[in-house]
């Protein structure tokens, strides 16, 4: 072996160990530049300020480990919204499991129910119960036996106009007469004398003219009735609604009134469950199917 080559190999040996050392230093000097890391070369040349300040960089990364795992196994719950989720959570659990409204102790001192006094009371002096009573409906339909004797005078003075419908628009007098009855209360009804509405027909248009209906509470306190200028249009307009639109397949009836009676509530005439009984009722008291023929 010459000696050119024997000494470029010692050459590249002592080339492959400085690099083999400086490798070993570079991997020493980024782990030195990490945050939060300081690095001696023997633990003795640690001062005592930088040792408990690595002690305090551990425990505060052990802590921080120890928050994570704890919210991940308890879903969040030791948040700092978690106490707040935790009492709705046990509260609407106590209210439909455990909580019982009639295990409530119930308290003697009632409104409206006596209770033993040492006071004397005279013999003049009477407790009152005081109680609310809803407001009756004065356009809700009533039945025949809340009907008076006017009955027989609505009855004369109308069965002309009913039988007049009848052959012109197919609508049987029977029923025509059962809902003048029923719904203005044989023409006593606050509608039929201020609005000369005697079917409770209502208004569902937004822009009808000054004049056209007026509020009045049924079902609502929004309610908007029609105003006619007499008794005779209220009829007219009864005759043309229910013998059109959705009421036009009553007409296969003919002059059944009981079917009558049951398909308008069917429909959905009125909002009363009662409404075709209250018909027929009216219809058999006062025999109005003599009309019909």
């Amino acid at each position: 072996m010459g000696r050119t080559k024997l000494y470029s190999e010692q050459e590249n040996n002592q080339n492959k160990k400085n690099q083999r050392t400086s490798s070993a230093l570079n991997r020493i000097n980024r782990a030195s530049m990490s945050p939060g890391r300081l690095m001696y070369e023997a633990p003795d040349a640690i001062p005592m300020s930088d040792l408990f300040r690595l002690m305090l960089v551990r425990i505060r990364r052990n802590w921080i480990a120890i928050r994570f795992q704890l919210n991940r196994y308890t879903f969040g719950l030791f948040h700092k919204q978690g106490v707040i989720k935790l009492v709705f959570v046990g509260s609407a659990a106590y209210l439909l499991l455990i909580y019982n409204p009639e295990s409530l102790p119930v308290s003697e001192d009632i409104p409206g129910l006596a209770v033993e006094t040492a006071l004397e009371i005279g013999a003049s002096t009477k407790i009152e119960k005081t109680s609310k009573k809803k407001p009756k409906n004065e356009a809700a339909p009533v039945s025949a036996q809340e009907l008076g004797g006017e009955s027989g005078d609505y009855v004369a003075r109308y069965s002309k106009i009913a039988i007049e419908e009848m052959r012109k628009f197919g609508v049987p007098a029977s029923i025509s007469l059962a809902q003048g009855l029923i719904e203005s209360r044989a023409g006593a009804s606050k509608l039929a004398k201020s609005n000369n509405n005697h079917f409770g027909m209502k208004c569902f248009s937004k822009k009808c003219r000054k004049g056209h209906c007026s509020n009045f509470t049924d079902d609502t306190h929004k309610d908007f009735f029609r105003i006619f200028p007499n008794p005779w249009e209220s009829w007219r307009a009864h005759s043309q609604m229910i013998s059109t639109g959705r009421y036009a397949k009553l007409k296969k009836y003919g002059r059944d009134y009981r079917k009558w009676a049951k398909g308008l509530q069917s429909v959905g005439y009125a909002t009363d469950r009662n409404y075709a009984e209250k018909l027929i009722g009216v219809i058999e008291k006062y025999d109005l199917n003599r009309f019909d023929h």
